[in-house]
């Protein structure tokens, strides 16, 4: 939905119909923004991986392959398709 006023002014209302929330409202918000942000980083570094690449991050994190195959391919071609990244398991502190 595109809207005709000026970007100014409706950033204007929104921040108003913010300030108007609740606390705990404004807290839910900011955290599903703060998390939908974050899923589009995801997403975004994803996308710039090769297929191979991909396939391995996948492997490794146990997602379902059905969703790799459902992705569309890499929007850029790897800078260097030999490049190999090598993997190191995360330890927990003692």
């Amino acid at each position: 939905m595109t809207s005709t006023r000026p970007i100014a002014d409706r950033v204007r209302v929104f921040v108003q119909w913010f300030e108007g929330l609740e606390a705990s409202e404004q807290e839910f918000f900011m955290a599903l923004v703060h998390n939908e942000k974050k899923v589009r980083d995801v997403v975004n570094a994803l996308a710039s991986m090769g297929q191979e690449q991909r396939q391995d991050v996948f492997q490794r994190l146990g997602w379902p392959q059905d969703a790799l195959s459902r992705m569309p391919p890499s929007a850029q071609p790897p800078a260097d398709a030999d490049q190999d990244v090598e993997w190191e398991e995360w330890k927990a502190p003692n």
